[in-house]
Protein backbone atom coordinates (compact mmCIF):
# COMPACT_ATOMS: atom_id res chain seq x y z
CA UNK A 1 0.00 0.00 0.00
CA UNK A 2 1.01 3.69 -0.98
CA UNK A 3 1.38 5.89 2.64
CA UNK A 4 -0.54 8.33 1.35
CA UNK A 5 -3.96 6.13 0.59
CA UNK A 6 -5.21 6.27 4.53
CA UNK A 7 -4.73 10.47 3.71
CA UNK A 8 -7.23 10.08 0.68
CA UNK A 9 -9.37 7.87 2.58
CA UNK A 10 -9.82 10.57 5.51
CA UNK A 11 -10.15 13.03 2.71
CA UNK A 12 -13.24 11.21 2.03
CA UNK A 13 -15.22 10.27 5.49
CA UNK A 14 -13.70 13.36 7.63
CA UNK A 15 -13.30 16.28 4.71
CA UNK A 16 -13.80 19.16 6.92
CA UNK A 17 -11.00 18.28 9.99
CA UNK A 18 -8.03 20.12 10.33
CA UNK A 19 -5.56 18.08 9.57
CA UNK A 20 -2.48 20.60 9.25
CA UNK A 21 -2.01 23.96 11.04
CA UNK A 22 1.14 25.79 9.21
CA UNK A 23 3.08 28.03 11.07
CA UNK A 24 1.27 30.88 10.15
CA UNK A 25 -1.30 29.57 11.46
CA UNK A 26 -3.71 28.67 8.57
CA UNK A 27 -5.56 25.28 8.55
CA UNK A 28 -5.28 23.37 5.78
CA UNK A 29 -8.57 20.11 5.84
CA UNK A 30 -7.75 16.77 5.02
CA UNK A 31 -9.96 17.50 1.49
CA UNK A 32 -7.64 19.96 1.04
CA UNK A 33 -4.48 18.18 1.88
CA UNK A 34 -5.36 15.58 -0.83
CA UNK A 35 -5.79 17.78 -3.53
CA UNK A 36 -2.82 19.47 -2.65
CA UNK A 37 -0.98 16.91 -2.45
CA UNK A 38 -2.07 15.69 -5.87
CA UNK A 39 -1.49 19.24 -7.34
CA UNK A 40 2.05 19.00 -5.97
CA UNK A 41 2.83 15.54 -7.61
CA UNK A 42 0.93 17.31 -11.05
CA UNK A 43 4.06 19.46 -10.90
CA UNK A 44 6.72 16.76 -10.24
CA UNK A 45 5.69 14.74 -13.56
CA UNK A 46 5.75 17.91 -15.50
CA UNK A 47 9.46 18.59 -14.08
CA UNK A 48 10.03 14.92 -15.32
CA UNK A 49 10.50 13.55 -12.06
CA UNK A 50 9.40 9.42 -12.40
CA UNK A 51 7.99 6.44 -10.39
CA UNK A 52 11.60 4.74 -9.35
CA UNK A 53 13.73 7.64 -8.77
CA UNK A 54 15.34 9.29 -5.96
CA UNK A 55 15.38 13.08 -5.24
CA UNK A 56 16.67 14.99 -2.32
CA UNK A 57 14.37 16.76 -0.45
CA UNK A 58 14.30 18.65 2.76
CA UNK A 59 11.57 18.90 5.35
CA UNK A 60 12.58 21.81 7.47
CA UNK A 61 10.96 25.68 8.20
CA UNK A 62 10.55 27.87 7.84
CA UNK A 63 7.32 26.56 6.23
CA UNK A 64 7.39 23.07 6.91
CA UNK A 65 4.13 22.24 5.12
CA UNK A 66 5.53 22.78 1.73
CA UNK A 67 8.18 20.01 2.61
CA UNK A 68 6.07 17.88 4.19
CA UNK A 69 3.50 18.17 1.24
CA UNK A 70 6.14 17.50 -1.31
CA UNK A 71 7.37 14.29 0.40
CA UNK A 72 3.34 13.06 0.26
CA UNK A 73 3.33 14.12 -3.47
CA UNK A 74 6.42 12.17 -4.28
CA UNK A 75 5.31 9.09 -2.04
CA UNK A 76 2.09 9.21 -4.15
CA UNK A 77 3.68 8.96 -7.44
CA UNK A 78 6.09 6.52 -6.52
CA UNK A 79 9.30 8.63 -6.07
CA UNK A 80 11.27 8.63 -2.96
CA UNK A 81 13.00 11.46 -1.52
CA UNK A 82 16.63 11.87 0.39
CA UNK A 83 17.77 13.57 2.98
CA UNK A 84 19.37 16.80 2.33
CA UNK A 85 22.41 15.49 4.15
CA UNK A 86 22.61 12.33 1.76
CA UNK A 87 24.00 12.48 -1.71
CA UNK A 88 21.73 13.23 -4.59
CA UNK A 89 21.90 13.92 -8.16
CA UNK A 90 19.33 16.49 -8.46
CA UNK A 91 17.07 17.69 -5.41
CA UNK A 92 13.56 19.51 -4.62
CA UNK A 93 13.85 23.64 -3.71
CA UNK A 94 11.22 26.16 -2.94
CA UNK A 95 13.12 29.31 -3.29
CA UNK A 96 16.03 30.44 -5.67
CA UNK A 97 18.94 29.83 -5.92
CA UNK A 98 18.26 26.69 -7.34
CA UNK A 99 21.28 24.89 -9.33
CA UNK A 100 21.22 22.75 -12.58
CA UNK A 101 19.20 19.86 -12.45
CA UNK A 102 16.81 21.14 -9.46
CA UNK A 103 13.38 20.80 -9.50
CA UNK A 104 11.84 24.09 -8.54
CA UNK A 105 8.77 24.22 -6.51
CA UNK A 106 6.93 26.96 -6.16
CA UNK A 107 4.10 28.67 -4.98
CA UNK A 108 1.41 27.73 -7.92
CA UNK A 109 2.32 24.65 -7.38
CA UNK A 110 0.34 24.46 -3.98
CA UNK A 111 -2.48 25.86 -5.79
CA UNK A 112 -5.11 22.78 -6.98
CA UNK A 113 -6.90 23.09 -9.89
CA UNK A 114 -10.40 22.23 -9.03
CA UNK A 115 -11.09 21.07 -12.66
CA UNK A 116 -8.73 18.64 -12.17
CA UNK A 117 -9.69 15.14 -10.78
CA UNK A 118 -7.21 12.85 -8.42
CA UNK A 119 -4.39 11.11 -9.39
CA UNK A 120 -3.71 7.44 -9.13
CA UNK A 121 -1.78 6.50 -6.52
CA UNK A 122 1.38 4.35 -6.86
CA UNK A 123 1.22 0.59 -5.14
CA UNK A 124 4.04 1.55 -2.88
CA UNK A 125 4.62 -1.73 -1.30
CA UNK A 126 8.23 -2.59 -1.06
CA UNK A 127 8.86 0.69 -3.54
CA UNK A 128 11.50 2.87 -1.42
CA UNK A 129 9.93 5.72 0.02
CA UNK A 130 12.63 7.80 1.19
CA UNK A 131 16.50 7.59 2.23
CA UNK A 132 16.85 8.65 5.83
CA UNK A 133 19.92 9.86 7.41
CA UNK A 134 21.44 7.95 10.55
CA UNK A 135 22.24 10.35 13.26
CA UNK A 136 25.75 11.26 12.28
CA UNK A 137 26.66 11.75 16.18
CA UNK A 138 30.08 10.41 15.13
CA UNK A 139 30.36 11.22 11.45
CA UNK A 140 28.98 11.59 8.48
CA UNK A 141 25.24 10.72 7.83
CA UNK A 142 24.69 7.03 6.82
CA UNK A 143 21.65 6.59 4.40
CA UNK A 144 18.78 4.08 5.56
CA UNK A 145 16.64 2.80 3.02
CA UNK A 146 12.49 2.47 4.16
CA UNK A 147 10.40 1.39 1.89
CA UNK A 148 6.15 2.38 1.57
CA UNK A 149 5.66 -1.06 3.41
CA UNK A 150 8.45 -0.74 6.61
CA UNK A 151 7.52 3.16 7.40
CA UNK A 152 4.06 1.87 7.32
CA UNK A 153 4.97 -1.16 9.99
CA UNK A 154 6.78 1.70 12.22
CA UNK A 155 3.98 4.08 11.66
CA UNK A 156 1.77 1.74 13.09
CA UNK A 157 3.82 0.50 15.91
CA UNK A 158 4.45 3.85 16.78
CA UNK A 159 0.55 4.58 17.39
CA UNK A 160 0.72 1.25 19.41
CA UNK A 161 3.88 1.78 21.80
CA UNK A 162 4.16 5.47 23.47
CA UNK A 163 0.35 5.65 24.11
CA UNK A 164 -1.20 9.30 24.51
CA UNK A 165 -5.12 10.14 22.59
CA UNK A 166 -6.01 9.21 19.61
CA UNK A 167 -7.08 11.33 17.33
CA UNK A 168 -5.15 14.34 18.56
CA UNK A 169 -3.98 17.67 18.27
CA UNK A 170 -0.16 17.29 17.91
CA UNK A 171 3.25 19.19 17.39
CA UNK A 172 5.97 17.19 16.12
CA UNK A 173 9.11 20.08 17.12
CA UNK A 174 11.85 17.83 15.46
CA UNK A 175 12.90 17.58 12.33
CA UNK A 176 10.35 15.94 10.09
CA UNK A 177 12.76 14.80 7.54
CA UNK A 178 14.46 12.38 10.57
CA UNK A 179 12.37 9.12 10.81
CA UNK A 180 11.14 10.03 13.95
CA UNK A 181 9.53 13.60 13.02
CA UNK A 182 7.84 11.74 9.88
CA UNK A 183 6.90 9.08 11.29
CA UNK A 184 4.80 11.42 14.24
CA UNK A 185 3.64 13.40 11.38
CA UNK A 186 2.24 10.46 9.93
CA UNK A 187 1.19 8.49 13.21
CA UNK A 188 -1.04 11.97 13.66
CA UNK A 189 -2.52 12.03 10.01
CA UNK A 190 -3.30 8.60 9.36
CA UNK A 191 -5.39 8.59 13.05
CA UNK A 192 -6.76 12.17 11.59
CA UNK A 193 -5.75 14.21 14.18
CA UNK A 194 -4.09 17.66 13.54
CA UNK A 195 -0.53 17.88 12.90
CA UNK A 196 0.32 21.53 14.45
CA UNK A 197 3.65 22.97 12.36
CA UNK A 198 5.89 25.22 14.88
CA UNK A 199 9.42 25.52 16.48
CA UNK A 200 9.70 24.11 19.85
CA UNK A 201 10.16 27.79 20.95
CA UNK A 202 6.95 29.46 19.18
CA UNK A 203 5.37 26.07 20.32
CA UNK A 204 4.60 28.20 24.16
CA UNK A 205 1.77 30.00 21.99
CA UNK A 206 0.53 27.08 20.14
CA UNK A 207 -0.41 24.87 22.78
CA UNK A 208 -3.17 26.99 24.46
CA UNK A 209 -4.23 28.56 21.10
CA UNK A 210 -4.59 25.28 19.34
CA UNK A 211 -5.75 23.59 22.14
CA UNK A 212 -2.57 20.72 21.49
CA UNK A 213 -2.38 17.48 23.18
CA UNK A 214 0.50 16.07 22.76
CA UNK A 215 4.13 16.81 22.05
CA UNK A 216 7.20 15.54 20.67
CA UNK A 217 10.26 17.07 21.39
CA UNK A 218 14.44 16.42 22.19
CA UNK A 219 15.13 17.43 25.28
CA UNK A 220 16.64 20.48 24.03
CA UNK A 221 13.42 21.26 22.12
CA UNK A 222 12.30 20.58 25.32
CA UNK A 223 14.19 23.26 27.11
CA UNK A 224 13.40 25.93 24.27
CA UNK A 225 9.65 25.76 25.23
CA UNK A 226 9.89 25.90 29.05
CA UNK A 227 12.35 29.03 27.88
CA UNK A 228 9.53 30.41 26.05
CA UNK A 229 6.82 29.97 28.49
CA UNK A 230 5.51 33.21 30.03
CA UNK A 231 5.68 32.98 33.66
CA UNK A 232 2.26 33.04 34.14
CA UNK A 233 1.56 30.05 31.45
CA UNK A 234 -0.72 27.14 32.12
CA UNK A 235 -1.60 24.82 33.07
CA UNK A 236 -2.53 23.37 29.81
CA UNK A 237 -5.51 20.96 30.51
CA UNK A 238 -5.51 19.42 26.76
CA UNK A 239 -1.96 18.38 26.80
CA UNK A 240 -1.78 14.61 27.61
CA UNK A 241 1.99 13.68 27.08
CA UNK A 242 5.15 15.04 25.60
CA UNK A 243 7.42 12.58 24.19
CA UNK A 244 10.53 13.22 24.77
CA UNK A 245 13.64 11.24 22.89
CA UNK A 246 16.78 12.03 20.92
CA UNK A 247 19.12 11.84 23.95
CA UNK A 248 18.38 11.28 27.60
CA UNK A 249 16.23 13.67 30.03
CA UNK A 250 18.06 15.47 32.53
CA UNK A 251 16.84 15.25 35.89
CA UNK A 252 16.42 19.11 36.20
CA UNK A 253 14.64 19.33 32.72
CA UNK A 254 12.36 16.38 34.40
CA UNK A 255 11.69 18.49 36.95
CA UNK A 256 10.72 21.83 35.59
CA UNK A 257 8.98 20.12 32.81
CA UNK A 258 6.43 18.37 35.24
CA UNK A 259 6.33 21.37 37.27
CA UNK A 260 5.63 23.82 34.36
CA UNK A 261 3.66 21.62 31.64
CA UNK A 262 2.21 19.01 34.20
CA UNK A 263 1.50 15.80 31.85
CA UNK A 264 2.82 12.50 31.62
CA UNK A 265 6.66 12.73 30.16
CA UNK A 266 7.27 10.06 27.77
CA UNK A 267 10.72 8.54 27.54
CA UNK A 268 11.21 7.48 23.70
CA UNK A 269 13.99 5.72 22.19
CA UNK A 270 14.41 5.17 18.70
CA UNK A 271 16.93 4.77 15.74
CA UNK A 272 16.69 5.75 11.75
CA UNK A 273 17.91 2.11 11.14
CA UNK A 274 15.39 0.69 13.37
CA UNK A 275 12.62 3.02 14.05
CA UNK A 276 11.01 2.97 17.60
CA UNK A 277 12.43 0.76 20.37
CA UNK A 278 11.50 1.35 24.11
CA UNK A 279 9.23 3.73 25.47
CA UNK A 280 7.24 4.58 28.75
CA UNK A 281 6.16 7.02 30.68
CA UNK A 282 8.21 8.68 33.24
CA UNK A 283 5.98 7.18 36.06
CA UNK A 284 6.21 3.82 34.88
CA UNK A 285 10.40 4.20 34.99
CA UNK A 286 10.66 3.48 38.42
CA UNK A 287 12.88 6.33 38.88
CA UNK A 288 15.73 3.55 38.08
CA UNK A 289 18.91 5.70 36.32
CA UNK A 290 19.18 5.33 32.89
CA UNK A 291 15.92 3.75 32.22
CA UNK A 292 14.32 4.65 28.53
CA UNK A 293 11.58 2.41 28.47
CA UNK A 294 10.25 -1.06 28.11
CA UNK A 295 11.02 -2.91 25.10
CA UNK A 296 7.96 -2.51 22.24
CA UNK A 297 5.94 -5.71 20.88
CA UNK A 298 7.89 -7.35 17.98
CA UNK A 299 11.25 -5.66 18.81
CA UNK A 300 14.31 -8.10 20.40
CA UNK A 301 16.84 -6.27 22.45
CA UNK A 302 19.90 -7.95 24.01
CA UNK A 303 22.64 -6.61 25.82
CA UNK A 304 25.90 -8.80 24.99
CA UNK A 305 30.05 -8.74 25.62
CA UNK A 306 32.40 -7.85 23.45
CA UNK A 307 32.36 -11.27 22.09
CA UNK A 308 28.76 -11.29 21.41
CA UNK A 309 27.31 -13.15 24.36
CA UNK A 310 24.27 -12.48 25.95
CA UNK A 311 24.62 -10.97 29.41
CA UNK A 312 22.25 -11.62 32.56
CA UNK A 313 19.50 -9.11 32.97
CA UNK A 314 20.73 -6.31 34.91
CA UNK A 315 24.66 -6.53 33.52
CA UNK A 316 26.02 -3.54 31.71
CA UNK A 317 26.99 -4.00 28.02
CA UNK A 318 26.31 -3.46 24.35
CA UNK A 319 22.78 -3.30 23.29
CA UNK A 320 21.65 -4.96 20.14
CA UNK A 321 18.70 -4.63 18.37
CA UNK A 322 16.64 -6.91 15.65
CA UNK A 323 13.05 -7.41 14.16
CA UNK A 324 11.12 -6.60 11.37
CA UNK A 325 11.33 -3.15 11.88
CA UNK A 326 15.40 -2.99 11.55
CA UNK A 327 17.11 -2.32 8.48
CA UNK A 328 19.70 -4.90 7.29
CA UNK A 329 22.44 -2.16 6.43
CA UNK A 330 22.85 1.26 5.26
CA UNK A 331 22.07 1.57 1.68
CA UNK A 332 24.65 0.62 -1.53
CA UNK A 333 27.26 -0.50 1.53
CA UNK A 334 28.03 -3.98 2.09
CA UNK A 335 30.35 -2.53 5.06
CA UNK A 336 27.67 -1.54 8.04
CA UNK A 337 30.90 -0.03 9.79
CA UNK A 338 30.40 -2.75 12.68
CA UNK A 339 26.91 -1.48 13.30
CA UNK A 340 25.08 -4.79 11.62
CA UNK A 341 26.47 -8.17 12.49
CA UNK A 342 24.65 -11.33 11.79
CA UNK A 343 20.70 -9.75 11.55
CA UNK A 344 21.38 -7.77 14.34
CA UNK A 345 21.64 -3.88 14.72
CA UNK A 346 24.42 -2.60 16.92
CA UNK A 347 22.71 1.45 17.83
CA UNK A 348 26.88 1.97 19.73
CA UNK A 349 24.92 2.32 23.14
CA UNK A 350 25.78 1.04 26.33
CA UNK A 351 23.01 -0.33 28.66
CA UNK A 352 21.53 -3.37 30.47
CA UNK A 353 17.85 -4.77 30.43
CA UNK A 354 15.85 -5.93 33.06
CA UNK A 355 14.41 -9.77 32.84
CA UNK A 356 11.06 -7.56 32.71
CA UNK A 357 12.02 -5.57 29.74
CA UNK A 358 12.73 -2.25 31.13
CA UNK A 359 15.88 -0.99 29.19
CA UNK A 360 18.50 1.51 30.75
CA UNK A 361 21.07 3.26 28.84
CA UNK A 362 24.64 3.89 30.22
CA UNK A 363 25.35 6.09 27.09
CA UNK A 364 27.28 5.85 23.61
CA UNK A 365 30.43 3.49 23.29
CA UNK A 366 31.81 6.85 22.54
CA UNK A 367 30.80 8.69 25.26
CA UNK A 368 33.16 6.35 27.53
CA UNK A 369 36.28 9.20 27.99
CA UNK A 370 39.68 7.11 27.70
CA UNK A 371 42.00 9.43 29.94
CA UNK A 372 45.14 7.67 29.50
CA UNK A 373 43.46 4.69 31.09
CA UNK A 374 41.21 6.56 33.58
CA UNK A 375 37.81 5.67 31.89
CA UNK A 376 34.98 8.29 31.92
CA UNK A 377 31.16 8.23 31.59
CA UNK A 378 30.74 11.68 29.50
CA UNK A 379 26.88 11.22 30.64
CA UNK A 380 27.39 11.24 34.16
CA UNK A 381 29.68 14.29 33.90
CA UNK A 382 26.90 15.93 32.33
CA UNK A 383 24.57 15.08 34.51
CA UNK A 384 26.53 17.09 37.56
CA UNK A 385 26.91 19.96 35.48
CA UNK A 386 23.57 20.00 34.61
CA UNK A 387 22.30 20.58 38.10
CA UNK A 388 24.88 23.53 38.39
CA UNK A 389 22.99 26.92 38.67
CA UNK A 390 23.41 28.98 35.78
CA UNK A 391 23.80 25.90 33.09
CA UNK A 392 21.18 24.83 30.66
CA UNK A 393 23.37 22.67 28.78
CA UNK A 394 26.28 20.67 28.90
CA UNK A 395 28.42 18.41 26.91
CA UNK A 396 31.85 16.05 27.83
CA UNK A 397 34.03 15.88 25.45
CA UNK A 398 37.81 14.74 25.13
CA UNK A 399 40.62 17.23 23.60
CA UNK A 400 44.44 15.73 23.12
CA UNK A 401 46.82 18.74 24.64
CA UNK A 402 49.88 19.70 22.82
CA UNK A 403 51.92 16.33 23.93
CA UNK A 404 49.11 14.30 22.88
CA UNK A 405 47.88 13.27 26.38
CA UNK A 406 43.89 13.55 26.18
CA UNK A 407 42.30 15.55 29.18
CA UNK A 408 38.11 16.44 29.80
CA UNK A 409 36.65 19.38 28.08
CA UNK A 410 33.02 20.56 29.06
CA UNK A 411 30.75 23.05 26.92
CA UNK A 412 28.14 24.81 28.72
CA UNK A 413 25.34 26.98 27.91
CA UNK A 414 24.23 29.86 30.04
CA UNK A 415 22.46 33.05 30.14
CA UNK A 416 25.41 34.56 32.22
CA UNK A 417 29.76 33.70 31.75
CA UNK A 418 30.32 30.57 34.27
CA UNK A 419 34.58 30.69 35.42
CA UNK A 420 36.23 27.45 35.02
CA UNK A 421 37.05 27.87 38.67
CA UNK A 422 33.29 27.86 39.68
CA UNK A 423 32.50 24.68 37.16
CA UNK A 424 36.09 22.92 38.56
CA UNK A 425 34.91 23.54 42.18
CA UNK A 426 30.94 22.59 41.90
CA UNK A 427 32.21 19.43 40.18
CA UNK A 428 35.03 18.43 42.46
CA UNK A 429 32.70 17.12 44.79
CA UNK A 430 30.47 15.71 42.86
CA UNK A 431 33.09 14.14 40.46
CA UNK A 432 36.45 13.91 42.68
CA UNK A 433 39.13 13.51 40.48
CA UNK A 434 36.95 13.48 36.96
CA UNK A 435 35.96 17.64 36.12
CA UNK A 436 36.62 19.27 33.10
CA UNK A 437 40.37 20.97 33.26
CA UNK A 438 38.96 23.29 30.35
CA UNK A 439 35.46 25.02 29.58
CA UNK A 440 33.97 25.87 26.70
CA UNK A 441 30.96 28.69 26.84
CA UNK A 442 28.71 28.43 23.74
CA UNK A 443 25.39 30.02 22.83
CA UNK A 444 24.05 26.06 21.80
CA UNK A 445 25.61 22.99 21.76
CA UNK A 446 26.11 21.36 18.15
CA UNK A 447 23.52 18.77 17.48
CA UNK A 448 21.67 16.60 14.92
CA UNK A 449 18.55 16.97 13.93
CA UNK A 450 17.08 14.57 16.63
CA UNK A 451 19.04 16.64 19.35
CA UNK A 452 21.73 14.47 20.02
CA UNK A 453 24.95 16.48 20.46
CA UNK A 454 28.01 16.17 17.95
CA UNK A 455 30.94 15.57 20.16
CA UNK A 456 33.17 15.10 17.06
CA UNK A 457 32.66 19.23 16.65
CA UNK A 458 32.92 19.72 20.14
CA UNK A 459 36.17 18.95 20.30
CA UNK A 460 37.09 20.81 16.84
CA UNK A 461 35.46 24.06 18.34
CA UNK A 462 38.00 23.39 21.31
CA UNK A 463 40.82 23.25 19.07
CA UNK A 464 40.19 26.85 17.55
CA UNK A 465 40.88 27.94 20.99
CA UNK A 466 37.43 29.15 22.14
CA UNK A 467 36.55 29.40 25.52
CA UNK A 468 38.67 29.33 28.70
Amino acid sequence: MNITAPLRRLARIIPDVPAIIRADDTTISYAALDRVIDAVARRLLEAGLRAGETIGLGITGPDESRGLITALALARLGIASSHPSLPAARRIVFAPPAQPGDVAVGDAAFVPDPAEGPLDLHPGGTALLRRFASSGTTGQPKPVAVSHALQMARTQANILAPGGPSPCVRIVGVDLGITWGFTGALRTLWQGGTLVLTNPAAAARKLAQHRVQSLVLAPVGLRALLDALPADAGPFEDLFTIEVGGDMIAPTLRRAASARLGPVLVSYLGASEAGGIASAPLGALRGAAGAVGFVHPGVEVEVVDAAGRVLPPGTLGRVRVRGELVVSGYDGETDGGGMFEGGWFYPGDLGSLDADGLLHLAGREGDVLNLGGVKVSARAVEAVLLEMPGVTDAAAFMVADALGVPALWAAVVGPERLGREAIEAFCRERLRDSFPRAVVQVAALPRNEAGKVRRDMLAALARRGAGG
